[in-house]
């Protein structure tokens, strides 16, 4: 299957606001990597873990209010995966605290926001540039 992504420009949406905040994601997963691989495993992890839902409840507030400001007709199965994102993490905290997280599940995280970014919001960027709402320029 190959490494789990990192972040890189084909991931961009197109917004500019959105797009940092994608990118602020990937920083802080790395930044869970590292920390996993640490010798002073807990406390590193257990602040990148805080540090990520802190930063997700954040990206998800901003983008579902963007999505809810303009009547986005898929807006219940969008946040419906946002939810379901916010219950696997607290899953992986869990396994942090049982002290057994690893770095493969850093990829199911990479692996999301990869598929996530690619297919659901690139969706509502298409929505909101087909309903001539922003000018997001086509990638």
């Amino acid at each position: 299957m190959g490494p789990p992504p990192n972040w890189a420009d084909n991931l961009l949406i197109g917004i500019h606001e959105i797009d940092l905040q994608h990118r602020v994601l990937f920083d802080v997963v790395a930044r869970l990597e590292l920390a996993i691989s640490s010798d002073d495993k807990w406390s590193a992890v257990h602040f990148a873990l805080v540090e990520l839902t802190n930063f997700v409840n954040i990206h998800f507030a901003v983008e579902e209010a963007l999505l809810r400001l303009h009547d986005y007709p898929d807006m219940e199965a969008h946040v419906a995966e946002h939810r379901k994102f916010c219950a696997d993490l607290a899953e992986i905290k869990g396994h942090s605290i049982r002290e057994d997280i690893s770095v493969e599940m850093t990829a199911l995280v990479k692996n999301w926001l990869v598929s996530h970014i690619g297919g659901a919001d690139r969706a509502y960027v298409q929505h909101l540039r087909s309903a001539a709402i922003v000018y997001v320029p086509v990638s």
